[in-house]
């Protein structure tokens, strides 16, 4: 019943630093520096007045001896916001040379792509005048004519090596057997869990791996990851559209799309818990365990808040009055979009199936991205989520029970052709 935010038990073997952490302690810091000699407010009462005259005594006493440590203070909190621009810029002087270096290796491509081509008309027309000759030469009374000649080595070394397929996308990286991977979940599925397999397992490939969706125009060792739907816009998902070029991609031969999936009841339980959390407290959880003590707790949450657990299944717009923009999906759209990426994945993983032999499954990642690990110095952890959790809120409340059974047959039938049961 975790969330798709569930990590791996064990010690991980990277964790990415967080700049916002840093932020917000320089934040707190600036916010500490005046409580210096400060007084702070007490209830009333005579005790407490008398307490707070003789502190005040106290710090009009010791006017002599706070400026200065104000003075450090502000010095300390003026040094580390320093400290946290400086490293904002440097993160962001990074990411633009990486985004230089990935046009530079596209730009060196295409030359080299155009090389390609201009060699292979250089070919084709030394071919058509040999052809030529040789029917001029069939001809009597006429003499061969001299045509000229690329320089040796221009044309005939690259004879053997045929121009690409015309795509409206390819571009010759020079990435070698590399492809750029696009590891793609609905909201809820698990996403997180795979890419944190991946930034520890992948090997030296992880260095390309970003938790955001970007295209390219040929083949590429980045790892995207992220939201993704195909047919219905979404809120925090990226748009069909952008889905689209990412297919297209993957059906040019330059690019691979592994998309995580699970039981969507389970799914959509956690998508409900994640977002009224959100919304009622500007808090992102991790897991449905941050929120409910025990399994009770929440089949009394359900129990207490059907309506408007009801409203978020049917994809009500009055669910995001508080935050407004695109709707969620609705329960029925979001079986749709799980059948339409079985469809149309390189890959299709189910977190379940992780549950079960996660280094069977994250084998068939390393296989599909052709990387060469050592099998031995994996770390492969399984999620420490629940498969089927649906299952008992299932049994222990009967509004829940009554809202599966009365699904519509479509959105049933979709369910069991990905693969899963409605009732278990």
């Amino acid at each position: 019943m975790d969330s798709h935010n569930a990590t791996p038990q064990g010690s991980p073997c990277f964790w990415p630093h967080d700049l916002d952490e840093l932020c917000r302690a320089a934040a707190a810091l600036e916010g500490l520096r005046y409580a210096a000699g400060a007084v702070y407010p007490q209830p009333s009462g005579w005790r407490n007045g008398l307490t707070r005259s003789i502190k005040s005594l106290l710090a009009r006493l010791l006017t002599w001896h706070t400026p200065p440590l104000r003075q450090f203070d502000a010095y300390v909190s003026r040094s580390v916001q320093e400290i946290v621009c400086a490293i904002e810029h440097l993160s962001m002087n990074m990411l633009a040379l990486d985004h230089l270096s990935l046009n530079m290796v596209a730009l060196e491509a295409r030359l080299a792509q155009s090389e390609k081509r201009n060699a292979a008309l250089a070919a084709s027309i030394e071919a058509r005048l040999d052809l030529l000759d040789e029917r001029l030469e069939a001809l009597p009374g006429l003499q061969k004519i001299a045509y000229p000649v690329a320089p040796a080595g221009k044309v005939e070394a690259r004879r053997d090596k045929p121009a690409p397929e015309s795509s409206r996308l390819y571009t010759d990286t020079g990435a070698g057997n590399d492809r750029t991977a696009y590891v793609i979940g609905l909201f809820g599925t698990g996403r997180h869990y795979v890419n944190q397999l991946m930034r520890q397992n992948i090997g030296e490939r992880a260095k390309y791996y970003r938790d955001t969706i970007r295209l390219h125009p040929g083949p590429t060792p980045m790892i995207y990851s992220g939201h993704a739907t195909i047919r219905h816009v979404s809120r925090a998902q990226v748009s069909p559209e952008v889905m689209s070029h990412i297919l297209e991609a993957a059906s040019s031969g330059f690019a691979d799309v592994i998309f995580i999936y699970r039981h969507p009841l389970d799914s959509l339980l956690t998508n409900w818990i994640w977002w009224r959390t959100y919304l009622q407290h500007n808090r992102r959880i991790s897991g449905i365990s941050e929120v409910y003590k025990s399994t009770d707790d929440l089949c009394a949450d359900l129990e207490r808040n059907f309506f408007e657990f009801k409203a978020f299944a049917d994809g009500d717009p009055d669910f995001f009055s508080a935050m407004p923009g695109p709707p969620f999906l609705s329960f029925p759209e979001f079986v749709e979009e799980t059948d339409l990426h079985l469809q149309s994945a390189t890959l299709a993983l189910r977190l379940e199936d992780f549950m079960a032999d996660p280094f069977k499954e994250f084998s068939k990642i390393v296989e599909v991205m052709s990387v060469e690990l050592d099998s031995t110095a994996l770390c492969v952890t399984p999620p420490r989520t629940k498969p089927f959790g649906y299952l008992v809120l299932k049994d222990k409340v009967p509004r829940f029970r009554s809202f599966i059974d009365r699904l519509d047959a479509e959105t049933k039938g979709r369910i069991e052709k990905i693969g899963y049961p409605v009732w278990g």
